[in-house]
């Protein structure tokens, strides 16, 4: 299994909780106002990591609701608890 390091270096896992550092332009790109507008809301909030994909892209959401958007490791910062 291939590792994968956030922002600071450091190793990223499924259940990690990562701080959303910025919501990047790819993401949001074609997107519509609001959906552009609720994913920004979520920089600098700290989330679970849902999932990591095989293209390496970290997933956050919602245990309810399931994976919501993905980020690239880089984008995000690993919180030590």
């Amino acid at each position: 299994m291939e590792s994968y390091l956030d922002a600071d270096g450091q190793p990223i896992a499924v259940g990690d909780e990562a701080r959303i550092l910025s919501i990047p332009r790819w993401l949001t790109n074609d997107l519509p106002e609001e959906d552009v507008i609720r994913l920004k809301a979520q920089e600098g909030e700290i989330m679970r990591i849902l999932e990591i994909d095989a293209q390496g892209y970290a997933w956050f959401g919602t245990d309810n609701s399931g994976r919501w958007f993905c980020l690239r490791p880089s984008e995000v910062q690993v919180v030590q608890s």
